[in-house]
């Protein structure tokens, strides 16, 4: 890598490389001169950076070392010790003196902290081996330019340090030299000629560069890909895509060719591609093609793409959104009670571990007002190692000025350092907000107190004019808790077939509940309203809707917005325009999203996270479908 940047020239006669010979900190200075060139950087002309040692050294390093010194890439003034064996603690300083200037992600504060990450998400380099406290050695740890030199036996509990020693006063040969550098490009701009590509964990970001690599903007570029075992079975003898086999990765109107719709790269070169199928690498892992030309051209012999793999386990998962969720379903807690809340990170798929910058933890500030308190309380929440933290919501007394009634505790999140924007309940409904209301008024499921909800499933698979379904109505009081004696009353609606619903006042029982079972035969293809009335000595309506697709078979193609479904049951009810209809599908169907094919698992996650919203918000058009046929390949398009 760093010959081909023309980082290194070789040892003696050039044929050679010497990998075990030790670096001198003239020669570092020369390679990282030479590297900043590479990245673009401009050091300007030569300086007097005030060195008193370096008059006999190669006019070359001498350049180098006046250079990076005056723009600040190394210290300047006094000894620079030209012919010393440079130590693993310099290699440190002289790389991140480099990527401060040439990598977006890394920079420093006025204060001189080393900073990671992009602008909104940048986070202060912690990592602490046992031997050394060093910032600039933490950052390239974390960077992954180093992973350390020997196994370390950890002793100092106060700071728990890695389980690696990184040896700062050993010796850099030249092999671990080029290895330095050459991750250390890997966060800069600089890729080969032509094009390339890499998968930053969520993403394929294409580099199109000259012949002296530099970016070049405005270039039309196309990424198609597949599992790795189906990888040699992508091109064709003639050089041409088997489109049975690959699949687009972008919004392309045909894998394998350029036309108007595929990305273009930007003016640093590159070109952001979102490969969905990608967020969750399939088992084995994936194979990625890149390349471009001009409108119309399509992959064929001398083509030529470029090429890489994607291993299983190497998607990170950027978070994209908060999740908050919590048990408590009242009305009200009581005083000196709590309730708890517990935040996830999540992307487009799923679960993540880490913030938006797919390597740190997030950060939200958490403030809490109480009635009849004038200061709020303040405090930061930190994701763990699972992407999830907790906080509680209590009140341990009344307030001494609120004598009476209830008590309102309201909360504000706000995210911070590396956290997502949104903050949502499961609904899809925001959750940076929210309050809980404490009490200790007696036990009450008078209108405005109870918690009044029906369990039933969303939808019902009609065969032959015939099913049946089952509803549990329960009602609770103010705080949750079941209500002795309380009566519950149950009605449908919507439904021309003949249904056989008790619809008499009935009592709950322990546990606040009531089950409901019924059948139903008609024609299908109907939506159920179910509507509850509770009460103690007298019924009446408690304002609790449960909707139910009483749903048909659907037919071979057709479209319309997604009702209900169940993932784990591989099935979907979408509204065809004549009522509900049932789709059944498996891992031999086709999938797509949003125009982009997709994995069935990223198919899954999608119509998953849209229905545990009120509304899904999804269209669904499917095509060559046939019920019970597992043998027939059904196109499914989620948009």
């Amino acid at each position: 890598c760093i010959a081909y940047y023309g980082i290194t020239q070789g040892t003696g006669d050039g044929t050679t490389y010497s990998p075990s010979q030790e670096v001198t900190r003239a020669q570092m200075a020369v390679f990282i001169a030479r590297t900043a060139k590479a990245a673009g950087l401009d050091l300007g002309g030569t300086a007097n950076a005030r060195f008193n040692d370096i008059d006999g050294t190669w006019q070359e390093a001498q350049d180098a070392i006046n250079r990076l010194a005056s723009n600040g890439v190394i210290p300047s003034g006094g000894a620079f010790r030209p012919d010393d064996a440079i130590t693993r603690a310099e290699m440190a300083t002289f790389l991140v003196g480099l990527l401060v200037e040439v990598a977006p992600g890394v920079t420093k504060d006025s204060s001189g902290a080393i900073l990671l990450g992009v602008s909104g998400s940048r986070s202060v380099a912690d990592d602490r081996f046992p031997d050394t406290d060093d910032p600039e050695i933490a950052a390239i740890y974390e960077l992954g330019v180093t992973t350390g030199a020997s196994a370390a036996e950890v002793q100092d509990r106060t700071k728990p340090p890695l389980d690696l020693n990184y040896e700062p006063d050993g010796t850099v040969d030249r092999g671990q030299m080029a290895a330095f550098i050459t991750r250390a490009l890997a966060h800069t701009s600089v890729r080969p000629a032509g094009v390339s590509a890499q998968f930053d964990g969520a993403d394929v970001i294409v580099s199109v560069r000259d012949d002296k690599y530099q970016p070049v903007s405005r270039v039309t570029v196309d990424v198609f890909w597949t599992t790795a075992d189906r990888a040699d079975s992508a091109l064709m003898a003639d050089g041409t895509c088997s489109l049975t086999e690959v699949t687009r990765a972008d919004l392309s109107s045909f894998p394998c060719e350029i036309d108007d719709t595929d990305p273009v790269t930007g003016n640093d070169g590159d070109a952001t591609v979102e490969v969905i199928g990608l967020r969750r690498v399939p088992a084995g892992g994936a194979t990625v093609w890149a390349w471009t030309g001009q409108d119309g051209d399509t992959v064929a012999a001398g083509t030529d793409p470029y090429r890489f793999d994607v291993a299983e386990g190497d998607d990170v998962g950027f978070a994209s959104e908060t999740l908050v969720t919590t048990s408590f379903v009242a009305r009200k807690a009581r005083i000196g009670g709590s309730v708890l809340y517990t935040m996830q990170l999540r992307d487009i798929v799923g679960k993540v571990s880490t913030g938006v910058n797919g390597t740190d933890p997030a950060r939200w500030s958490l403030s809490v007002r109480t009635q009849g308190v004038t200061d709020p309380e303040v405090q930061t929440l930190v994701s763990d190692g699972a992407g999830t933290v907790t906080f509680t919501i209590g009140l341990a007394a009344r307030p001494a000025n609120v004598a009476t009634g209830d008590v309102v505790v309201t909360y504000t999140l706000t995210p911070e350092d590396n956290a997502p924007t949104p903050i949502v309940f499961a609904n899809g409904q925001g959750a940076a907000s929210g309050r809980v209301i404490f009490s200790d008024g007696a036990s009450s499921i008078a209108s405005g107190e109870a918690t009044v909800f029906i369990e039933t499933r969303a939808y019902v698979h009609v065969v032959g004019g015939f099913a049946s379904n089952s509803a549990t109505v329960t009602v609770l009081d103010q705080y949750g808790d079941p209500f002795p004696g309380a009566k519950v009353q149950l009605a449908s609606s919507g439904l021309t077939g003949t249904v056989t619903l008790d619809t008499g006042e009935l009592e709950v029982d322990s546990r606040g509940s009531r089950r409901f079972a019924y059948q139903y035969r008609g024609p299908g293809g109907e939506t159920e309203t179910l509507s509850v009335s509770h009460g103690v000595d007298s019924i009446s309506s408690s304002g609790v809707a449960a909707t139910v697709y009483w749903a048909t078979d659907a037919g071979p193609a057709g479209s319309g917005p997604v009702l209900a479904g169940d993932v784990g049951r591989k099935q979907v009810v979408a509204d065809d325009g004549s009522g509900p209809v049932l789709l059944a599908y498996d891992d031999n169907d086709r999938f797509n999203l949003g125009g982009a094919p997709a994995t069935i698992a990223v198919f899954e996650a999608e119509l998953a996270e849209a229905l545990r919203r009120d509304d899904p918000g999804l269209n669904l058009t499917w095509s060559n479908y046939r019920p019970g046929s597992d043998r027939r390949v059904t196109e499914y398009e989620l948009s």
